[in-house]
């Protein structure tokens, strides 16, 4: 069996059998695979609220293993899936059976097909937590984030507490190295207003294979954050 390679992908359909009704939707959906991880992330109309999920990802006997170790609640444990993937000329077509939602729903069904976005590698793909942020800001405690960069393209899932309330954000988009340090985000889909409109100048550096920061202006102010690989 033809193995699928790194890149990311961007969904074209879904199509979901559920209690013997078969219906098609259409939405703007990610997701990326570099470096044996994994990332997607959607606005899921179907719950109300954002579906990311980040972990491992390791072909075995043909099939895909998906290891999950954070999703848009925080990190994860003793969660394993096995996917049918099968490459296409496009991207790849996957199938899930039986999938459960928090709710109780069960899917009997569901053939995803994903098509391969343009976008090649660069030297800080793969899966990133956030290990430090510095900012002028106070506003913002007990700040996390996850990064996936992958196939030209990126995934950001973000939460932290201000005034005592919880905050959860997510986006993805594009991931445009230009030479030296100097990347271009461009957003696509997220839960940030506007998102679709986001363009911003991010200077990348590898501290070493496994570490790298991000520096970037946001409101005025230059905020630094520094990852470590997943």
């Amino acid at each position: 069996m033809k193995l699928l390679s790194d890149g990311a992908f961007l969904l074209s359909q879904v199509t979901i059998t559920e209690k013997g009704e078969t219906t098609v939707k259409l939405r703007d959906q990610i997701k990326i695979y570099t470096k044996g991880k994994f990332m997607f992330a959607f606005d899921n109309e179907s719950t109300g609220d954002m579906d990311v999920g980040a972990g491992n990802a390791t072909w075995i006997n043909g099939g895909m293993v998906e290891v999950p170790l954070v999703n848009h609640d925080g990190p994860l444990s003793d969660l394993s899936f096995e996917i049918s993937i099968e490459p296409t000329e496009l991207g790849f077509d996957q199938v899930l059976h039986g999938m459960t939602y928090d709710d109780g729903r069960v899917l009997e069904k569901m053939v995803e097909v994903w098509h391969r976005a343009p976008g090649g590698v660069s030297p800080y793909d793969g899966l990133w937590a956030l290990e430090k942020r510095h900012s002028d800001s106070i506003d913002a405690t007990e700040f996390t984030e996850t990064k996936m960069i992958g196939g030209g393209h990126y995934i950001v899932l973000q939460s932290f507490l201000h005034s005592g309330e919880k905050i959860r954000n997510f986006g993805f988009g594009v991931f445009d190295v230009k030479g030296g340090d100097r990347v271009i985000e461009s957003g696509m889909t997220g839960s940030w207003d506007n998102y679709s409109e986001h363009k911003a100048d991010v200077v990348c550096k590898l501290i070493d294979e496994n570490h790298m920061t991000q520096s970037f202006n946001c409101d005025g102010q230059v905020v630094t954050q520094t990852y470590v690989r997943m």
